[in-house]
């Protein structure tokens, strides 16, 4: 029977952060023009699109382990053709091998991590062709401290 484990998952944005709310300050003030008080800059947010976070989402990388060796990896995205700040989504499966990464089940686990550090490089590099943005903020501050061999047995 083929082993299958989720391990882990990295969020897909739309654009950065920072451009984001670069973007989203310059529609406030030119909407805002200096007529509304500032407490009306929630409102102006809100109509905006809200935190980039969580609604600036627009897919998903699911890492898993498949059979005894390779870390794969799912690709999710919107169904939308086009992809803009919207509250209605549906996520599809776009691929199960977005990513291919062999793996020893007798490697040490510096070696497992420079294994899940390559495939999720590797994800980045061809969302990138897409202008597209990886959050590894989560994953880059644990992924050291896991004990990948304990994980993936």
């Amino acid at each position: 029977m083929l082993t299958i484990k989720n391990i882990f998952e990295i969020t897909v944005y739309r654009i950065e952060e920072t451009f984001y709310y670069s973007q989203m300050s310059a529609h406030i003030a030119k909407v805002n023009d200096g007529h509304q008080p500032p407490f009306a800059r929630g409102i102006f947010t809100k109509k905006y699109g809200g935190a980039w976070r969580y609604n600036e989402i627009i897919g998903f990388l699911r890492f898993y382990r498949y059979g005894g060796s390779q870390i794969r990896c799912e690709y999710w995205k919107t169904d939308a053709k086009k992809k803009i700040r919207t509250r209605r989504k549906q996520f599809l499966k776009i691929s199960d091998g977005y990513c291919k990464q062999s793996f020893s089940i007798f490697a040490n686990n510096s070696k497992l991590v420079q294994t899940m550090k390559s495939a999720v490089e590797h994800c980045e590099t061809r969302l990138a062709k897409e202008n597209l943005v990886l959050d590894r903020e989560l994953f880059d501050n644990t992924v050291d401290f896991i004990d990948w061999k304990l994980l993936l047995g």
